[in-house]
């Protein structure tokens, strides 16, 4: 009896375990809350990552960018970033984003928000949210 119930025990940790919300990198659309000490709340920037493999593409503000990422572990490098280049009220958000996603070397994520850091830096916060 003590050995089926171990079984049950750790077969039921392992399920809990799966289900906590986790999310991953590529598994949402990432929308800018901050970048820097800029506040990007309503900016509606974003960025996706796996697009197609390797790819990422989003929303600086109001220019669309687009580019390529590698990732190991926790470790994060963009690079071929390149966008629109439309004129735009609020180039605040925008270049901070990009100035911040340039220098990112690793990620956090935390339930559902993503943190950009170099170093122990922080540079962006994000928030996952609907595709």
């Amino acid at each position: 009896a003590t050995i089926i119930l171990g079984v049950f025990f750790l077969s039921g940790c392992a399920s809990k375990k799966q289900t906590s919300g986790s999310q991953s990198l590529t598994s949402q659309k990432w929308t800018l809350l901050s970048a820097g000490d800029v506040d990007a709340g309503s900016s509606g920037a974003f960025i996706q990552f796996g697009t197609a493999p390797g790819e990422v593409r989003g929303k600086a503000g109001c220019n669309g960018f687009g580019g390529n990422y590698t990732s190991e572990g926790n470790n994060l490098k963009l690079g071929g970033l390149m966008g629109t280049k439309m004129a735009c009220p609020a180039l605040d958000v925008e270049n901070a984003f990009f100035r911040a996603l340039e220098v990112t070397e690793r990620y956090v994520i935390r339930k559902d928000s993503l943190f950009l850091y170099q170093g122990d830096k922080l540079l962006a916060t994000l928030k996952a949210s609907d595709k």
